[in-house]
């Protein structure tokens, strides 16, 4: 794949020693001049020069741009795909994309894969390099090798990779619940038509009883509203397998439980987990799912008003269930249990996503997804399905005797405990609008957005989750 704009410089790389470290940069500030394009490849530390200093990853040399690790790199199979060897493989599926974040980093903005006599280029080390690489307002090109770009599935997944990244990164004034439309019916194209785009707000929202989305949206002059998305390959007759439900808080100040401005200044991103579940299910359509998927994506935005939410607010859900707001900040739990008894109503396997907790963060940090499960079963079939497509995830503790935290005497729950662990008493929350918790999930996206550059990625949305919800419902689908 040669990404449009890309400029074909066959210009000689730098010696280490005549690097600069922004090479690359320069190139910026010619005014029209493209930044040359540079051939990328993998290398074992007897494939270079003996004067390239070890310790350091990427050898610029007169060939292209030699990414060098310590260990043997994975063997070549007769397939042309990588097999483990020397380090393993996840391992070097990291130090790939670490590389090209460095290489971003340093500049160089064009960039050609390549094979070596070290290393074939598979899907899963170009789509490790694609992921280091991308770099928020900066015109970037990347070129594969052409049997990689020859694998449609593979063209497929970057696509709806980059419109998930790209939609979590969109500030909030460009992208709000009303809004959000236009992006779906994009992705809707990415995935062939394949999937159906439906909004429910206004009067329909309210009078079918949404009334956690209802509560939290008041408060913004942009009115909340539930988007429903249906894949159905067999027809709308049909039943419905996987209902996936995500967080669409489009942007979040915390309400009257303020956010302190540099909490604030990501919470366009707190919209990733319905973007992560509406891109699971672009791609099970666009790669052919048999079986009916429906996806809830519960959106508003937690404003500050005159009409805004309150401390002590109690909502009535359609369950019979009702909660007291004793944290505004705790919302998207309020809206997220509206959508959670509409899927529900579809009979099949549920599983939510959500940028829910800080205290998910906290145990695991950016780079694992919380799993919480009430079944053994759901939450080791997503831990398979995340080691089977190289994502993280790890499990957090989730019991039925924890329900009985989130108790109140004001209601009969509460959105907001103090002194306990914080994503297993969401989850708890949660776990009260599920109708068959031994078929449902939770995902605490830990690892959906990075504040600051780290880990092989840049500022902005990582895209992770997006394959492991997919694996994850395709894996359930072969069990039933």
């Amino acid at each position: 794949m040669f990404a449009e704009g890309c400029a074909r410089d066959s210009s000689a790389g730098h010696r280490p020693e005549e690097l600069p470290e922004n090479a690359g940069a320069a190139e910026e500030s010619k005014g029209d001049k493209e930044d040359p394009l540079m051939e990328v490849y993998v290398a074992s530390r007897e494939s270079i020069p003996a004067w390239y200093p070890r310790g350091q990853s990427p050898a610029i040399l007169e060939n292209g741009i030699a990414i060098v690790p310590e260990k043997p790199v994975p063997a070549i199979g007769n397939d042309g795909n990588s097999e483990c060897a020397g380090m393993g493989y996840e391992a070097f599926l990291r130090f790939i994309r670490k590389s090209a974040r460095t290489l971003a980093d340093r500049g160089f903005n064009n960039v050609q894969l390549r094979d070596s006599g070290d290393f074939v280029w598979d899907t899963e080390a170009s789509f490790a390099f694609s992921q280091g690489f991308r770099t928020l307002n900066k015109k970037q090109c990347l070129e594969f090798t052409p049997r990689v770009s020859a694998d449609e599935e593979f063209q497929t997944l970057l696509k709806i990779v980059k419109w998930v990244r790209d939609t979590i990164d969109l500030p909030g004034n460009i992208l709000n619940p009303d809004s959000y439309m236009k992006e779906l019916l994009l992705l809707r194209d990415l995935a062939g038509g394949r999937f159906s785009v439906r909004k429910i707000s206004g009067e329909e929202l309210a009078s079918k009883g949404y009334e956690g989305i209802v509560t939290v949206g008041k408060g913004s002059s942009i009115p909340p509203c539930l988007y429903v998305l249906d894949y159905a390959p067999s027809g709308n007759d049909a039943p419905v397998f996987a209902s996936l439900v995500g967080k669409g808080i489009t942007f979040d100040t915390g309400g009257y439980s303020l956010k302190p401005s540099s909490y604030m200044k990501s919470m366009h991103s707190d919209m990733g987990g319905s973007a992560t579940v509406a891109g699971a299910l672009a791609l099970l359509a666009a790669t052919g799912f048999p079986g009916r998927v429906k996806a809830y994506l519960a959106c508003a935005e937690n404003m500050i008003s005159g009409s805004a939410m309150r401390i002590g607010d109690i909502i009535h859900y359609r369950n019979g269930v009702s909660a007291v707001v004793d944290n505004t900040d705790a919302e998207g739990r309020l809206v997220l249990a509206d959508a959670l008894i509409t899927a529900g109503e579809d009979g099949g396997y549920i599983l939510d996503a959500a940028t829910l907790t800080g205290a998910a963060k906290t145990a695991l940090g950016r780079e694992y997804h919380a799993v919480l499960a009430l079944e053994d079963f759901m939450a080791e079939t997503f831990l398979k399905a995340a080691r089977e497509t190289h994502e993280y995830a790890w499990r957090l503790p989730l019991e039925e005797f924890h329900l009985d935290l989130v108790k109140s005497g004001l209601a009969d729950i509460t959105n907001s405990v103090n002194d306990e662990p914080g994503a297993t008493t969401a989850a708890a929350f949660l776990a009260r609008f599920v109708k068959d918790p031994a078929k449902w999930a939770h995902i605490d996206l830990s690892a959906s957005y990075q504040k600051t550059p780290a880990s092989g990625y840049g500022l902005g949305a990582r895209g992770h989750g997006i394959r492991s919800i997919a694996r994850f419902v395709k894996d359930l689908w072969q069990i039933r």
